[in-house]
């Protein structure tokens, strides 16, 4: 059984290894592709309409390839909703696929899927139109699966856009239901 003196310095020896690991830079990458720094912005997209804003990434993909997008209508129920996209890659790939899934309220009608596009160049926007048809109120996200080939491998990359659908214009919200009368008291026995 180790002595309290024995024990105290096996627990300062592991305090010191493990302080002394703290500084130690973090290993090098190993990735053949081009290496991007933490602090690197995402490029600049240039040639698209001025209206169009960036879909949300799940990571930090925006510096490889970035997804745009721009409502063509009010979102409303029951009215088709264009969706002007525009896929821009930052570097070359060998083939480039999206698939895109909304949620139930929010149908796609058209466009649902795009590619395969074999031989992407950088800085090159690809447009494409997806068609959606809201059912009901509500906020939706439309989830955007970017399936990328190139020199890294087989990345897929997520990318997300929100969608606010309105009440119809001309639609009155449903009334609230009217409660019940109270039933007629009976007349007391003697």
């Amino acid at each position: 059984m180790l002595k309290f003196r024995d024990r105290a310095a096996f627990a300062a020896l592991v305090c010191a290894c493990v302080l002394a690991a703290c500084g130690d830079p973090p290993p090098e990458p190993q990735a053949s592709g081009p290496a991007t720094t933490k602090n690197e912005p995402p490029p600049k997209v240039a040639n698209l309409a001025k209206d169009m804003v960036a879909a949300v990434s799940a990571g930090k993909a925006s510096n490889v390839i970035s997804l745009h997008f721009a409502l063509r209508a009010t979102p409303t129920v029951n009215t088709a909703l264009p969706v002007d996209v525009a896929i821009v890659p930052h570097r070359d790939f060998t083939s480039l696929r999206v698939h895109f899934d909304s949620q139930d309220g929010l149908a796609a009608t058209a466009g649902d899927t795009f590619g395969p596009k074999a031989d992407v160049n950088g800085e090159t926007p690809i447009t494409h139109q997806l068609v959606l048809l809201p059912t009901k109120e509500g906020m939706f996200m439309v989830t955007s699966s970017v399936e990328t080939e190139g020199a890294e491998g087989n990345i897929t990359r997520i990318f997300s856009i929100p969608i606010i659908v309105s009440a119809a214009a001309g639609s009155t919200p449903a009334p609230a239901p009217e409660s019940a009368p109270a039933p007629a008291a009976e007349p007391a026995k003697n």
